[in-house]
């Protein structure tokens, strides 16, 4: 209080004097202390109590706080706060007189120490609500009167003026937009005095002499995180002519999730599209494009029928679910008979002549006609827009069949239709109790490429467990009767061995965890969790011999070494006692050939008996074998293989007429045995690119060559880097694929190859990521700064690793049991080939193979943060977790680390440049979903970062998005580095109050 009446007098001595500024400003630090701020004692508001006495403002006194002002005497915050309380809003002289005060310093508000930064954006927010107070008494006064006084019109020319400052002033806007999540009731009463203007402005028809201030009054009051300046860096999608991301994107998950619902696409496909920005109409065009560009280059069954499928009946569901989740509320519903942007897009699509000629050969059919008539069922699009397109192309199939002559084989996908209808056939049969009809339909099933016809459309219709589960029922109601004897044995014998082989088959396509419950309690579940050897998932041969029962195991072998005499004696072992059994059996066999108590010849013999029982018992042999050759060494791996090679021996005709539908079941064995066989030991013969003996790295460079010659990314060339990621490790394959981005010299193929990179990434996108972060970036960046580090490269590799945390932290939990383990054991279809990839380098690099991946939680983000950073107005299926699961928390926490260091001197270097892409990236594409990324950032980092880098590139935008503004720790540590970014700018562009 001495101090303030000390201050109060000197003010009277300088008003009655006639100070100088400068004699103001010797005398008042003869009265402040020391080093301290005169907001200790409220100078600002002594200052302005006194300027402000009468009617009109004191000048003289106003000059006096300004330059105090200016001497940092006194901090802008409490100047603001001083004129923001000041209520005799009918002294017009006096308000005019603060308004040009205000105008004559507002462009030079700043922080200088931390005391007034907690003060800032709360003045800033009621200087705001004054003056909305200013001006929303002016026009009422007008709307009562008709009319304002000059004075009035003066003021509120000022006041506009004031407003147009403010709302060009970034760092004021950004201190706005702060102290609003501070001060929410005041943010409240802004706006609503910005409804009473808008009201009195409407209704008295008031022409204001600044025609943009009612825009920048709704800036003011409707501050949002838009109306601050970003740099952007994402570039726009009118930029990408030709888009390379949805084609791999797709095929790396139609290969590893064949199984998911249409909404884990659904979901994948909008992750995709906010990350490039894409209308409806161009992510659909995509969508369409990927699915020829695949079609196009596929040339074995499998993929041709799976990507098939997936065009026909899990694509027009993923079009039209993606429509629904866009639409606003209280949009104008579209048409009901097609879908306006699908329309858009294949009108775009019509244009690739070349493609949809390729097509057209390859299906010999119209293909888009094909298509599109069985999406007018569905109503995608009419019948007038199928005939249209349809003649757009009837010209060129016309001249393409000409040209063709006929000798163009068919494609599966002509067949792929036809599919659908077996397979309601073949479920609907199962659900009877007729032995001999789902005989006679399964083994239908196996003929030609129709069970993986069927496979392929009851895996994208979502209808594979079903397939699956009636089949286990189906293979439990074929045991044996108490004695039953005769054909309908027979029967019951033969629909035992098709549906077991059939459901085997499935088995190695999609994996255990896939199609099988955890819990089931059928024989062919229990076996398949005890016994059957499956890709990167052994058994262990001595826990297989443990299931067997040694009287059972004798009985066996006396009726397969001795049939003749075995025949004399009636066997009352089911089949399923035999398939739990054999391993036992085949044991015994292999000690005694060891010990030459038997020979090849009586080996010979057991196996072959083995075989013409039933086709199943040889699958189970073949499965103890190759879990027995997992545990023997190299030397002792000759017998067992060559017990399975007899399995593969042919029979003759008179066997197989022996049998009904032998040769069905016979091949699907076969088929089922090579897997197995490939899986464990792969034949040196193999021609596979992945098993070589030439290092891995040049097999990785051979498939990308053919990505690079395709323009995208083939099936094949997808299941050959799947492979490369088991035997090299996400580690490795994500070095490699960096090192391909970095090589890229122009703009456009590095683009297009980062949205490969990334598609390629998905192989495994969490353990990637976790790679990308901890072990390929930060080396890559410091062997390499100077030489192709800087820009573009930097800005790519940046983007890189934005998009792969987002994706990774954007993984959702499965909605049901049984799709949480198919996230975690990625289901696949390969061929033969494929499964060899498990040879040597396999065994040796991974170990168990298993993903350890981590699901993150799911729970709906706050909608406060959400609606701070601007969410996207399509309703989403993926929602941004709380917080982060391992391993991307550590992830993340280790690459900020490593900024910290990469910002820690004074010179700006190509490190500092990548930190700053990477957190503008993070924070430009990620919006709202990064919040648990961004809550991450070391303290320390941003600021040292302003220090660095010198260049204008960092803005208010980007800071005041980096921080959760609901919380005091957010806008606290938001406003110390707005207020740090403040006072170097002023400092760089030499502005001086």
């Amino acid at each position: 209080m001495k101090e303030n009446n000390k201050i109060l007098q000197l003010i009277y001595v300088a008003w009655r004097e006639r100070w100088s500024d400068s004699q103001w400003g010797i005398n008042i630090k003869k009265v402040l202390p020391r080093g301290v701020s005169g907001d200790v004692y409220n100078l600002a508001d002594c200052l302005m109590q006194q300027a402000l006495i009468g009617s009109t403002a004191n000048p003289l006194v106003l000059n006096y706080l300004k330059h105090s002002l200016c001497a940092h005497l006194v901090s802008h915050a409490a100047v603001l706060r001083c004129i923001a309380k000041y209520d005799k809003l009918e002294r017009v002289y006096c308000i005019t007189a603060l308004l040009e005060f205000l105008a004559s310093i507002v462009d030079g508000v700043t922080c200088r120490i931390k005391s007034e930064e907690a003060v800032l954006p709360s003045s800033v927010v009621h200087l705001v609500y004054w003056l909305f107070q200013i001006f929303a008494r002016t026009v009422q006064h007008y709307e009562l009167y008709g009319e304002i006084s000059a004075e009035q019109s003066y003021m509120l020319d000022q006041t506009c003026v004031v407003i147009d400052r403010l709302s060009q002033q970034q760092f004021l806007l950004s201190m706005l937009y702060v102290g609003c999540h501070e001060e929410l009731e005041v943010c409240g009463r802004i706006r609503d005095k910005y409804a009473n203007i808008k009201g009195s402005l409407t209704n008295s028809n008031f022409t204001l002499n600044s025609p943009s201030v009612e825009q920048q009054l709704q800036k003011l009051a409707f501050i949002e995180a838009k109306h601050l300046d970003m740099q952007s860096l994402n570039s726009p999608p009118t930029l990408e002519k030709i888009s390379c991301c949805v084609q791999p994107l797709l095929a790396v998950e139609v290969l590893l999730n064949p199984c998911k619902d249409t909404s884990y696409y659904v979901a994948e496909l909008q992750m995709l599209q906010r990350l490039k920005r894409y209308s409806n109409t161009r992510l659909f065009y995509e969508i369409i494009r990927a699915g020829f560009l695949t079609l196009s280059n596929v040339a074995d069954t499998s993929p041709d029928t799976m990507w098939g499928a997936f065009m026909f009946f899990k694509m027009p569901h993923i079009i039209k679910q993606l429509h629904a989740l866009q639409r606003m509320p209280g949009e104008q519903p579209p048409p009901a008979d097609y879908i306006p942007e699908l329309v858009e897009a294949l009108e775009l699509l019509i244009e690739d002549n070349l493609l949809l000629d390729f097509m057209d050969t390859k299906c010999s059919c119209n293909m888009i006609e094909f298509l599109l008539n069985d999406w007018t069922k569905q109503q995608l699009v009419s019948d007038v827009h199928v005939k249209k397109f349809a003649s757009q192309r009837e010209a060129a199939s016309q001249l393409l069949k000409k040209c063709d002559n006929g000798q163009q084989t068919p494609s599966n996908i002509n067949f792929i239709k036809r599919a659908e209808v077996p397979l309601s056939g073949v479920l609907k049969t199962l659900c009877t109790n007729k032995v001999q009809d789902m005989v006679n339909v399964l083994c239908q099933v196996p003929v030609g490429n129709s069970f993986e016809l069927i496979l392929s459309v009851a895996t994208v219709e979502g209808r594979l467990k079903t397939f699956v589960s009636r089949l286990i029922q189906c293979n439990e109601n074929s045991k044996p009767l108490p004695g039953e004897l005769g054909k309908l044995c027979v029967i019951r014998s033969t629909l035992f061995d098709v549906s077991f082989l059939m459901l085997t088959s499935i088995v190695q396509t999609y994996g255990s965890d896939v199609v099988l419950s955890e819990r089931g309690d059928s024989f062919f579940e229990k076996w398949v969790r005890e016994c059957m050897v499956e890709r990167n998932k052994l058994k262990n041969p001595r826990q297989i011999l443990a299931l067997c029962d040694d009287s059972i195991v004798d009985e066996l072998l006396l009726s397969l070494s001795k049939p003749e005499a075995a025949q004399l004696k009636p066997s009352s072992l089911s089949w399923q006692e035999t398939c739990l059994n054999l391993p036992g059996v085949l044991h015994h066999v292999l000690i005694a050939w060891e010990q030459e108590t038997l020979s090849s010849a009586d080996v010979k013999s057991i196996l072959d008996n083995i075989k013409r029982r039933l086709f199943s018992f040889s699958v189970c042999a073949t499965s103890f074998l190759c879990a027995y050759m997992y545990s023997v060494k190299e030397t002792e791996l000759l017998k067992p293989l060559n017990m399975i090679q007899q399995f593969l021996a042919p029979l003759t005709s008179e066997e197989l007429s022996s049998q009904e539908n032998a040769k069905e079941r016979l091949a699907l064995s076969y088929q089922i045995i090579r897997k197995m066989q490939h899986d464990v030991h792969p034949a040196p013969s193999t021609k596979s690119r992945l098993i070589s003996h030439s290092p891995l790295v040049d097999q990785f460079r051979e498939v990308w060559r053919t990505v690079i010659d395709a323009g995208h990314l083939p099936v094949r060339a997808a299941q050959s880097l799947e492979s490369m990621l088991l035997a090299g490790g996400a580690a490795w394959l994500s070095t490699q694929l960096v090192e391909q981005l970095l090589a890229c010299k122009y703009t456009r193929d590095m683009s297009r190859t980062m949205d490969v990179v990334f598609a390629i990434m998905h192989l495994d996108i969490e353990k990637t990521t976790e790679a990308l972060l901890q072990y390929v970036v930060a080396p890559i960046i410091l062997r390499r700064q100077g030489e192709d580090i800087n820009e573009p490269q930097s800005l790519v590799l940046a983007r890189l690793c934005v998009y792969c945390i987002i994706s990774c932290l954007e993984a959702r939990k499965g909605n049901a049991s049984s799709a949480l383990t198919a996230m975690k054991k990625r289901s696949r279809s390969h061929d033969e080939e494929e499964l060899a990839a498990n040879a040597a380098k396999v065994r040796k690099v991974i170990g168990d193979g298993s993903d350890n991946s981590s699901d993150f939680t799911d729970p709906a983000a706050g909608a406060g943060f959400g609606a701070l950073l601007g969410s996207t107005s399509a309703t989403e299926l993926r929602t941004a977790p709380v917080t982060l699961k391992e391993p991307l928390q550590t992830s993340v926490q280790h690459i900020f680390g490593v900024f910290v260091q990469f910002v820690s001197g004074d010179e700006l270097s190509p490190k500092a440049v990548f930190v700053y892409q990477f957190i503008s990236l993070l924070v430009e594409c990620g919006g709202e979903r990064v919040a648990p990324v961004l809550r991450l950032l070391p303290t320390s980092l941003v600021q040292q970062l302003l220090k660095v880098l010198v260049t204008d590139d960092i803005r208010v935008g980007l800071i005041s998005r980096l921080y959760d503004l609901r919380l005091q720790a957010g806008r606290q540590s938001a406003v110390a580095d707005l207020c740090l970014w403040r006072n170097m700018q002023m400092a760089r562009h030499s502005i001086h109050l």
